[in-house]
């Protein structure tokens, strides 16, 4: 199955909100006449895959069995990921469909993640890390250092913590978040999260209050609408 244009273009929305996260695949679509011999395409349900750090690799389908690329590079999954990624250097993964609720991606250094269903899996990363979600997002995040950036197109129902050290968050919400959810984040003490909310269970303002925030807190999000029912 080959990948849509309308995939395309929102991991090219996605590359520009991110501050260019995914650039080697928009340049390997913008320039498809080009020969790129660097690209080697498997079938979905293939076997495991380790792969080089220059290597590019295509699953058309889904990934049940896994794929190791410990010195970067970049994965692109026609389907759901029901297994374990483990990267380390500079990554790209974009996953057309679904993170499974068992799957897992481990990385390490710099890792960026698209993602055009829901994220019900876990993600643990001991570097910097951008994270786009088009759907719902029902799982786990461990953020690493120094950074974490996270769009989440639809409502957000999981957990975000640090894996170790708390370092510098960064979420948007485009759907619906509880109030609670974004004060367990705050609570976990990161040098700095900030937060964009579209609707949660509190009034549109910004938070946390003034009898809520911790003493010298950088901490800060906004909530635009009124999700109340």
């Amino acid at each position: 199955m080959s990948i849509s244009t309308k995939t395309i273009v929102r991991v090219a929305h996605a590359d520009v909100e991110m501050d260019t996260g995914f650039w080697r695949s928009i340049r390997h679509w913008h320039r498809e006449d080009e020969k790129d011999v660097s690209w080697k395409t498997f079938d979905g349900d293939c076997g495991a895959l380790l792969i080089g750090k220059d290597d590019s690799v295509i699953i058309e389908g889904n990934c049940s069995n896994g794929v190791s690329a410990p010195d970067g590079g970049v994965i692109h999954i026609h389907g759901n990921l029901t297994s374990k990624i483990e990267v380390g250097g500079h990554n790209e993964i974009i996953i057309t469909g679904d993170v499974d609720r068992d799957a897992v991606i481990e990385a390490s250094k710099f890792c960026d993640v698209f993602v055009g269903g829901r994220f019900c899996g876990e993600l643990r990363s001991t570097g910097s890390t951008k994270v786009w979600v088009e759907s719902d997002f029902t799982g786990i995040i461990r953020t690493g250092h120094p950074s974490t950036k996270v769009h989440i197109g639809g409502d957000y129902s999981g957990d975000i913590t640090p894996l170790s050290e708390a370092s510098l968050l960064y979420v948007t919400v485009a759907g619906f978040a509880p109030h609670a959810s974004l004060t367990r984040i705050a609570d976990c003490n990161y040098t700095e999260f900030k937060g964009s909310i579209s609707r949660s269970d509190v009034a549109p303002g910004l938070y946390p209050t003034k009898e809520s925030r911790k003493a010298k807190s950088l901490d800060r999000w906004c909530v635009e609408n009124d999700g109340r029912t």
